[in-house]
């Protein structure tokens, strides 16, 4: 089968295993499928609200089955790596799963009025308005650091709809400031990394359903990617794209 050559399959999930609420059909079968062939997965995802458990509950409502430990998503590389850099107070924009991931990495997470805010983080969330965007624009002019899970300018919605995504929310305060915020997840390294080490190392794939974010993200590193024309990407936008997949597939299906 296609995956034969790869040890370690780094699998998106909106737009590859389901377009919310329904599962995209044969992508559990997949999954199965690449598991009985030995193969290591990984599930990466960019959305930054929900904790692996969560993800995890949701995968399982498509029948998809996946342990905590092998979903990595934009929430816990952005924790990892802040933690690592001694930050210990946060001001947030985003949901659960950033939160927690930031709070059991040893972060603080603070309002704005605190006397201590050493950076502003960014991810998706649908409960931001007004005022939350603009306590973030004034603690980064006031010297906080700005950085964000990922930069997904939409999101995938029900009905095929797209949403402003945590792209969305990071624009509106770089415009404000004029500060560039640092990105954490797909397409830059820190994300794919994690989840190479999560599901064991070896020779990763790559499969994810958008050209700036998935197939972007593997070329960078130099690795092998598989984008799946059920989510964001068609047929004819590859020949345009400054990336290119190694394969283009149908579906998951085409994996196996």
């Amino acid at each position: 089968m296609l995956a034969d050559p790869y040890d370690a399959i780094l699998l998106d999930l909106d737009g590859v295993l389901y377009r919310w609420p329904e599962p995209i059909p044969g992508a559990a079968e997949a999954v199965a499928a690449l598991r009985k062939a030995g193969k290591r997965i990984a599930f990466v995802t960019n959305n930054s609200s929900r904790t692996p458990a969560q993800v995890v509950e949701r995968l399982a409502s498509v029948e998809v089955d996946a342990k905590p430990e092998e979903v990595v998503t934009s929430a816990l590389a952005t924790a990892t790596i802040l933690a690592e850099r001694g930050i210990g107070f946060a001001f947030v924009i985003g949901e659960d799963g950033l939160l927690e991931a930031l709070t059991e990495a040893g972060i603080a997470v603070v309002n704005a009025s605190s006397d201590e805010v050493d950076v502003v983080v960014v991810g998706f969330d649908r409960g931001a308005d007004y005022t939350k965007l603009k306590d973030a624009s004034v603690l980064v002019e006031r010297g906080a650091s700005l950085v964000a899970s990922n930069a997904d300018h939409s999101f995938p919605a029900p009905g095929g709809e797209s949403w402003p995504g945590a792209g969305a929310l990071l624009a509106a305060i770089e415009t404000t400031t004029g500060t560039r915020g640092e990105v954490f997840g797909k397409p830059e390294a820190p994300l794919f990394e994690r989840a190479h080490a999560s599901a064991g190392g070896g020779r990763p794939l790559v499969v994810g359903d958008r050209l700036d974010t998935d197939i972007a993200g593997a070329s960078r590193l130099g690795w092998d990617s598989a984008l799946v024309l059920t989510g964001d990407a068609r047929r004819e936008d590859v020949e345009g794209a400054p990336s290119k997949p190694t394969f283009v597939l149908d579906d998951l299906s085409g994996l196996v």
